[in-house]
């Protein structure tokens, strides 16, 4: 009987810690990042691509200096993503991914949702 109940311990321990392990260890890495901020202005690069059908289109390529939380410095490459060049005069939170040195993601915020320290950064 008690072996029984250890049994169905572990069992019911792995059911729970092998999906936690696969979101700490695989998912976190590889689809998650650190935010950081940064202020754009008319600072893009257009650049003609084509797409598979052979139409030419506009992307809208960033690079640079955006400072997470405490006021560290990088330099990050990112693309407007929406077919036009992002707004200037706006204040941008990334999502940077360290494992593979790439922005997931940004989105528009207000200037007071940027961390103190940021702020100081960018207004330098």
């Amino acid at each position: 009987m008690m072996n029984k109940k250890v049994g169905i311990s572990l069992v019911i321990a792995l059911i729970v810690l092998i999906p936690l392990m696969a979101y700490q260890f695989w998912y976190v890495p590889n689809f998650t990042g650190d935010d950081y901020y940064t202020y754009v202005s008319d600072s893009y690069k257009e650049i003609i691509e084509k797409d598979d059908s052979g139409a030419d289109y506009k992307e809208y390529y960033y690079k640079q200096k955006a400072y997470d939380k405490d006021g560290n410095e990088k330099l990050l490459k990112f693309n407007s993503t929406i077919g036009r060049p992002i707004k200037a005069d706006n204040y941008l939170k990334v999502v940077y991914n360290r494992k593979y040195d790439k922005v997931l993601s940004w989105e528009k915020v207000e200037k007071k949702q940027v961390p103190r320290k940021t702020i100081e950064q960018i207004l330098k």
